[in-house]
């Protein structure tokens, strides 16, 4: 029995056997076991992660009503007829192995689940076993041996199309009156709220994915605009954001975090491209003239960096980067707390990086003399609970630049 215009208040037919006084015990105790689940499925619409595990929720807390043995969601293939089946539960006893279905003009899309589909209304079958209706014929042995005596094919549709169907059958003839139907077609309703919060998050996902590979080709970009010009630390930045990252990770920060530290190892020296080349490939001692030119990099970074939109406050790692907890550091002298912990992460994966590594100035001194500068100096210069979790990520976690 295709169900024509067929459009069910739940609620309002709760309300309707309450003002009336229908209280016989059996619908009663129905109605109120309907809307339990209904309550369950407004939880699962908010849980469930993907497609399958909404699907199979459903199917499952269905299952749960006295009156529903079997119940399996079809969803329409791309590109073709066929009908395929995606979650199932209850006493099926195999039977979706035996059965084919389609929403086509042939004999295996004339059933409820394929009229439901091509027509967008509830088709219900009060009786499986009456033969006169010709259209069952393809599934009645099947269904009449697993005990089905009466079905529903209810649409599924998302964004004015429909995608489904579910299917729920009962042992029991003539089980889906007007309170089940209502009931269904409520949680068809929910089955399309819930792909569409599902097609919204992964719509989401992608923005943000697209967004972060734009935001990384930025940053290379930008990164290596200050690498060229400076090829005895070609490399520095990522092996600083590197080691800066496995500081981050050991000390428990949150992803967000550990991503905005990476970001500025990546960026911390960009300021350095307006210091002369000369002065940064001297082999030679500086001179304070030259020091004090060196020493404006993280302002030049900053203001670099103030320009472009990042979801952190990258300009102000990058500024902070060199300042020290005694304040002796600089540009602006800050001690202990008024140097953020991102900078004070990124200030020592910096020196550990730089006094391991060859400069033009003096050979590499290598990771131990590294590991002791900051051990030596935890307290006074750096944040001990950042030189604690260096020291951790080098000596127990195997930590390498390369």
């Amino acid at each position: 029995m295709l169900l024509d215009g067929f459009a069910p208040d739940f609620v309002g037919l709760m309300e309707r056997i309450y003002e009336e006084g229908i209280y016989e015990k059996p619908r009663v105790t129905r109605l109120l076991s309907q809307a339990i689940i209904l309550s369950r499925m407004n939880r699962l619409l908010l849980s469930a992660r993907n497609d399958e595990e909404l699907f199979q929720g459903i199917c499952d807390l269905l299952t749960r009503l006295d009156y529903i043995k079997f119940v399996w969601v079809g969803i329409v293939e791309n590109g073709s007829f066929d009908v395929r089946p995606v979650a199932s539960a209850g006493t099926g006893g195999g039977y979706l192995h035996k059965v084919r279905i389609t929403w086509d003009e042939s004999e295996f899309g004339k059933g409820p689940t394929g009229t439901a589909i091509k027509t967008g209304r509830p088709v219900l079958m009060s009786d499986i076993s009456e033969t006169s209706d010709s259209r069952y014929d393809p599934w009645r042995g099947e269904a009449t041996r697993r005990g089905f005596a009466s079905s529903i094919a209810v649409p599924i549709s998302h964004k004015e199309e429909t995608i489904g169907a579910l299917n729920v059958y009962s042992s029991e003839k003539n089980a889906f009156g007007q309170m089940e139907i209502g009931f269904l077609v409520e949680v068809a309703q929910d089955i399309a709220i819930g792909l569409k919060s599902l097609r919204l998050e992964e719509e989401l996902k992608r923005t943000v994915s697209q967004l972060r590979e734009g935001l990384t080709k930025t940053v290379e970009v930008i990164a290596l605009m200050s690498e060229i010009r400076d090829p005895y630390t070609s490399g520095h930045q990522q092996r600083v954001s590197k080691l800066a990252s496995a500081i981050a990770r050991k000390m428990g920060l949150d992803e967000s975090q550990v991503e905005e530290i990476r970001i500025a190892g990546l960026l911390h020296d960009v300021g350095k491209i307006s210091v002369p080349i000369e002065i940064l490939s001297k082999p030679g001692r500086l001179t304070r003239h030259e020091f004090s030119l060196i020493k404006c990099h993280p302002e030049t970074g900053q203001r670099i960096l103030e320009g472009v939109r990042f979801p952190w406050p990258l300009a102000g790692v990058i500024l902070q980067h060199h300042e020290r907890l005694d304040g002796s550091g600089y540009p602006e002298g800050l001690k202990g707390e008024e140097i953020s912990l991102e900078a004070r992460i990124l200030g020592v994966a910096d020196v550990v990086e730089a006094i391991s590594s060859h400069r033009p100035y003096r050979p590499a001194l290598g990771l131990d003399r590294a590991l002791e500068e900051i051990e030596e100096r935890k307290g006074s210069l750096y944040d001990p609970d950042v030189v604690e979790a260096c020291i951790a990520v080098f000596l127990d976690e195997g930590f390498k630049f390369d």
